[in-house]
């Protein structure tokens, strides 16, 4: 992620790029050799922080001189518990890892067990690269992005465990806890067990993504009682939801998350007034800045912050995986903006 400085008295806007726009513009490649490489990849990140320091160093984002922040999960990108379930991830040069779901899901969710990670050849890739990392730089994160229960059971299941969700609710409560079992073991014996990195296990993070493919109210019946065995384990919880938020914005409460990270499209004040405490960092879809009239922009994020108000309970703003056909303009607009404010909203709306 990389965020602008420009903080107070506005949450600041950040921005993460696409592979492809690294290798329009930098010929970068995304390949399973240099993915697979821990020292490659983290000269490759290294070197991305350097690059947008002078491309928008002006406006706050890089670094002149980056330090390496070595990571071991960066191999499988978003799909390392995917991997872990035994799913191929496959590669290109412009696009983040993919999973590919296994087949002959029908027959596999209803005899599924545990993997057997003390075996697992994607375990002793993590501490190999730990091991690697922390001898080259002297340290490395050990964190994983987990996903969630649902979020990796469709990565692994496809449509078969939504299907189950409506059809076979005692199956998809089964998969779904196996998930969220694999999902803690992880947490407390990958990133939590101090293996190149000394941290604790005091917040909880569960990614929702794909929870808008199913109603809340079967959502409510079915994954949250998995969600809620997987949130008691945690001090405090946040929540991931790019999807449109609000019809899930009662069931969610039962997580009694302290943040709530909202996908582009949600009726904000309809969050905001079930969430009046709850920190809230908001989505701008890279879709809407391809070829968007500057002062429109404006409009757009003015019209978030005010219904998402209170200032001090919206942590930033945030634009995922933008991509070529975005603008260093736009870019530069974006960062800029809590600089060119003049009149934040500063009550909460009623």
């Amino acid at each position: 992620m990389h965020n602008s400085p420009m903080t107070a008295p506005y949450p600041p806007i950040q921005i993460t790029f696409a592979p492809a726009w690294w290798h329009a513009h930098y010929g970068m490649i995304f390949s399973e050799n240099i993915l697979n490489d821990p020292i490659a990849r983290t000269e490759m990140e290294r070197e991305q922080r350097r690059l947008l320091y002078d491309r928008f160093g002006d406006v706050g984002l890089g670094e002149r001189d980056p330090q390496p922040h070595p990571c071991v999960d960066g191999a499988y990108g978003h799909r390392f518990m995917a991997a872990l379930w035994g799913c191929d991830i496959t590669y290109a040069l412009d696009h983040a890892p993919s999973a590919i779901a296994l087949d002959h899901p029908e027959d596999r969710m209803p005899r599924l067990s545990m993997p057997d990670v003390a075996q697992s050849a994607l375990v002793r890739k993590f501490h190999q690269d730990a091991v690697t990392l922390t001898r080259r730089y002297g340290h490395c994160d050990t964190s994983v992005n987990i996903g969630g229960p649902l979020n990796n059971a469709v990565s692994v299941f496809g449509e078969a465990i939504l299907a189950a969700c409506a059809s076979d609710p005692q199956l998809a409560d089964a998969v779904l806890m196996a998930m969220a079992r694999l999902c803690l073991w992880v947490d407390d014996e990958l990133v939590h067990a101090g293996v190149a990195a000394g941290v604790t296990r005091p917040v909880g993070t569960i990614g929702n993504c794909p929870v808008c493919m199913i109603s809340p109210g079967t959502y409510q019946r079915v994954v949250l009682p998995v969600d809620q065995w997987y949130r008691n384990h945690y001090e405090a919880f946040s929540i991931h939801h790019c999807g449109v938020f609000h019809p899930y914005r009662f069931v969610y409460q039962a997580l009694r998350p302290n943040h709530l990270d909202i996908g582009f499209g949600s009726d904000l004040r309809l969050i905001r007034a079930a969430y009046p405490d709850t920190n809230l960092s908001l989505e701008i879809q890279a879709r809407i800045l391809r070829g968007a009239a500057l002062a429109e922009l404006d409009v757009a994020i003015d019209a978030l912050m005010t219904a998402a108000a209170p200032m001090d309970k919206i942590t930033h703003l945030w634009v995922a995986e933008a991509g070529p056909d975005v603008t260093d303009d736009v870019v530069r607009h974006l960062i800029t903006w809590p600089l060119r404010r003049t009149s934040p909203p500063t009550s909460q709306p009623t």
